[in-house]
């Protein structure tokens, strides 16, 4: 497939009108966590929904979005666009090769997408904003710099695999239990819908898929 036909093939009308229901959940997770100051973001839920239903084009195009729009009301978030879309782009990616269509590839899915966010999230908030930011996973990186002998990068690096283990865990989990949750009949109207419900027929036959 053409890179142009990838990118096509991710944009169907109802993956298009799931773009603003993914980015209020973004929103809805992200303000949460942040009023709370917890320890993890939640604002990439959306994403991973749509870039496992519908491809890494529109995975990426809804992260950055999402946080787009976060950045309205706390301009310290602007840099992460890059890194919310590169997620999507990678869920969607994985997605496409069947990676959550078991418990097992998900585990794994869950592993990239962590290892990957961890290392451009702690280089972010280190050389950008001097290893402390407005999200609750800083009150961490406060605390293990004071209390330990690990230097400025370090303690930003332990933090976010703590925040950023939670976080994804916790967001892949949610979209693949709402995609779980879908009926074959609604997932067939997009793009990666063939690849869950083959997976599912498979599972039933007795044989078992991405685990």
């Amino acid at each position: 497939m053409s890179f142009g036909a990838s990118i096509k093939r991710d944009f169907t009308l109802m993956a298009i009108l799931l773009i603003p229901v993914a980015i209020a959940i973004n929103f809805a997770g992200g303000s949460l966590a942040k009023t709370l100051q917890l320890w993890v973001f939640l604002d990439s839920i959306g994403t991973y929904l749509v870039a496992m239903l519908a491809g890494p084009w529109i995975g990426l195009v809804t992260g950055v979005l999402s946080v787009m729009l976060l950045s309205v009301g706390d301009p310290t978030m602007l840099p992460w666009a890059g890194l919310a879309g590169l997620m999507g782009l990678v869920v969607g990616v994985l997605a496409r090769r069947g990676w959550f269509t078991g418990w097992g590839g998900t585990v794994g899915g869950f592993l990239v997408v962590a290892a990957a966010s961890v290392l451009v999230s702690a280089a972010i908030t280190t050389w950008l904003f001097g290893g402390f930011t407005t999200s609750g996973v800083s009150v961490l990186t406060g605390l293990i710099h004071e209390n330990t002998g690990l230097s400025l990068f370090q303690s930003v690096l332990a933090s976010h695999v703590v925040g950023e283990m939670l976080d994804k865990a916790a967001s892949v989990l949610i979209a693949v239990l709402v995609v779980r949750a879908v009926s074959d009949r609604a997932l067939l109207r997009f793009p990666h819908g063939e690849v869950f419900v083959s997976a599912r027929r498979k599972a039933r036959g007795g044989s078992t898929v991405g685990s």
